[in-house]
């Protein structure tokens, strides 16, 4: 190698490591995007903040979960930038919100919830009275369902889970047999049997061990991380059907009942903020929901919420 070689490969090295100190420093002035919430979302909100963290060196979105509930908790409290919820914004949440000032609530998808048992359970089919009594604890064997002789162990995530709150609404206290049956469940609560857990993890690991459990947990969440771990049962309102599977097609067909929309809230007083928001609702972003087996949101998604609360 001659001298005019080696200075090239000199100016070379110099200059890569003058491109990685600078690719370094841009990684380390990016501005972070705190987020946290439903752990339903917490999958297909962490593709979308890769691929948007990838998209350009401004900013970072980081991503973590514990729930809805301690998702909107933390954001009231500044903790975060944004709050993922997969349900309803309860009252208190309301007000701690409207204290802060306006806020805006943003659906990038909508999810199907999907009921799952043990893939050596033989039923195939459930309906809303039956898994309403198995998580009251009325029907405790399986063989009330056509299925084998064997107990019941039904499974539901802790109170800071959204889709806990969707569930215990629309299943447990029947919200979705109308009004009247509503009013006269509403009070109803699980069984003393039944199984909490802090997240989607957990009950994996417990299905794999107790072949007579039941849980329910985001469709997108069992077909990405849930393949050969559970079973998905097909679902009706009425025990006459019809039954479906939470499929995309049958969520945005209005034929799947147990589903609902996936949001992001924020304080909209700041532009790091609102480029995570346009990116997950754009073309890039959507195209990430979907690769999650989520529906995509509608073109019309943004919900802007200026609500005051008198204090009573």
């Amino acid at each position: 190698m001659n001298r005019l070689q080696i200075k090239q490969l000199g100016s070379k090295c110099v200059l890569s490591t003058l491109a990685l100190i600078s690719a370094l420093g841009a990684c380390k002035n990016r501005q972070e995007i705190l987020i946290s919430g439903s752990e339903t979302m917490r999958g297909v909100i962490t593709l979308v903040a890769e691929s948007f963290n990838q998209s350009q060196n401004r900013y970072e979105a980081k991503v973590g979960g514990g729930g809805s509930k301690a998702g909107i908790d933390e954001l009231t409290h500044s903790r975060v930038d944004m709050a993922m919820t997969s349900n309803d914004i309860s009252e208190t949440h309301l007000a701690a919100l409207a204290d802060i000032g306006r806020f805006e609530k943003v659906e990038i998808g909508y999810d199907g919830v999907a009921v799952v048992v043990h893939p050596s359970n033989p039923v195939t089919k459930i309906h809303l009275l039956q898994y309403a009594q198995i998580l009251s604890g009325k029907i405790t064997n399986w063989k009330e369902l056509g299925g084998p002789d064997m107990a019941i162990i039904p499974v539901v995530r802790n109170s800071n889970s959204g889709t806990e709150g969707y569930m215990r609404e629309h299943i447990l206290r029947r919200k979705d047999l109308g009004e009247p049956v509503y009013e006269a469940y509403k009070d109803a609560e699980y069984a003393p049997g039944a199984v909490v857990k802090r997240n989607n993890q957990e009950i994996f690991a417990f299905l794999e061990t107790n072949p007579g459990a039941i849980a329910y947990m985001g469709v997108g969440v069992v077909k990405s991380e849930g393949k050969g771990k559970v079973k998905i049962l097909d679902y009706a309102l009425a025990k006459d059907g019809p039954y479906f599977q939470p499929t995309v097609e049958n969520i945005q067909g209005g034929k799947y009942r147990l589903s609902r929309p996936l949001a992001m809230i924020y304080i909209p007083d700041n532009a790091k903020k609102d480029a995570f928001i346009a990116y997950a609702l754009s073309e890039a972003g959507q195209k990430k929901v979907l690769e999650y087996d989520y529906m995509q949101a509608a073109p019309t998604t943004v919900v802007v919420v200026e609500k005051r609360l008198q204090k009573k």
